[in-house]
C-alpha cells in the first residue's frame, strides 16, 4: 500500500458515502418524489459509481485491496474495513425488512376535503355586514376571533394555523386538521361555506372527520373564553375573520362560484 493511498479515504468508503448522501438527499424530498422514482435514481447513482471504479485499473486494485487484509495497513484502515463490512449487511437487511413489513392501509372510501353543501343550505346563511367585506374587518373583531381560536381551535389546527397543533397527530385518517395557510383550504371557499363547515363539523357524518360542531346549543351559551362546541354565530364569524386576516387570504366571492358552474 503506497503512501498517497494511506492518506486518502479508501475507495469503497468513498463509494458508500456517495450512495448514502444521494439516498438521504432523495429521501428529504420524498413527499415530492415517489419511492419508485427514488429507487430509479439510486440505480443511476450506483451505476455511475460502478463505472467510475471499473474505468481505471488502479481504482479497481484499490477497491479490491480494501477488502484483502495486508501486512502494511494501519489500525484506522482496518476499522474502516470492518465497519463497512458490518454496515453494508445491516443496510441491506433493513431495506429488505422495510420493503416487506406489513403496513396499515386504511380502507378505500370516497372522501371530499370540501364536500358539497347545496345551494339551498348556503342561501340560508346570512353573512353579517361587518364580516362580509374584508375592508370592514376591524382590529377588535380580529382580536376577539384570535382569542377564541387560541382557546378552542389551536389544539388541533395549531397556533400558526398550519394544522400542526398538539392534538393533530391523533387525527391522521381520513384527514389531518386543516392547514389554513394552505392555498387549497379557505382561500378556495366562500364565507357562507366556511361558516357552514364550522358549524356542521364532521364527527359521525358524511365528512368522516374529527371536526366538532361549533354551534351554540338551544339551551344556552357559555360566556367564558374557553367554549365547549357552543360558539354563537357572531363568535363563529369572528373566528372566520381571524383565519382570513391571519393567513392573508381573501374569501372566494359568490360570483366566482357562479361563473365556475356556468362553464
Amino acid at each position: 500500500m503506497t503512501g498517497p493511498f494511506k492518506r486518502k479515504l479508501p475507495l469503497p468508503m468513498t463509494a458508500f458515502l456517495v450512495l448514502a448522501v444521494a439516498y438521504v438527499l432523495l429521501k428529504l424530498v420524498r413527499p415530492v418524489i415517489p419511492s419508485s422514482v427514488v429507487l430509479l435514481y439510486m440505480g443511476f447513482v450506483l451505476t455511475g459509481v460502478v463505472i467510475h471504479i471499473t474505468l481505471n485499473d488502479d481504482r479497481m486494485r484499490r477497491f479490491r485491496d480494501f477488502f484483502v487484509p495486508g501486512a502494511m495497513e494501519d489500525r484506522s484502515f482496518r476499522l474502516q474495513r470492518y465497519g463497512l463490512l458490518l454496515v453494508i449487511p445491516l443496510v441491506l437487511a433493513w431495506g429488505v425488512y422495510d420493503g416487506t413489513r406489513p403496513r396499515y392501509a386504511p380502507p378505500v372510501e370516497i372522501f371530499q376535503r370540501h364536500p358539497t353543501a347545496g345551494d339551498e343550505i348556503l342561501a340560508r346563511i346570512k353573512v353579517p355586514d361587518w364580516a362580509a367585506t374584508p375592508a370592514r374587518w376591524s382590529a377588535d373583531v380580529v382580536a376577539r376571533g384570535k382569542t377564541i381560536y387560541a382557546a378552542n381551535c389551536a389544539v388541533c389546527h395549531g397556533e400558526q394555523l398550519d394544522g400542526q397543533g398538539p392534538a393533530a397527530e391523533g387525527f391522521r385518517y381520513p384527514i389531518r386538521p386543516a392547514n389554513f395557510r394552505d392555498a387549497g383550504t379557505i382561500a378556495q371557499l366562500t364565507l357562507p361555506y366556511v361558516y357552514w363547515r364550522l358549524t356542521t363539523g364532521g364527527i359521525q357524518n358524511q365528512f368522516n372527520s374529527a371536526m366538532p360542531r361549533w354551534v351554540a346549543p338551544a339551551g344556552g351559551h357559555n360566556d367564558s373564553t374557553l367554549h365547549s362546541n357552543d360558539l354563537t354565530p357572531d363568535e363563529a364569524w369572528q373566528v372566520i375573520v381571524y383565519l382570513y386576516k391571519a393567513t392573508g387570504f381573501q374569501p372566494r366571492q359568490e360570483s366566482e362560484v357562479v361563473d365556475h358552474r356556468t362553464h
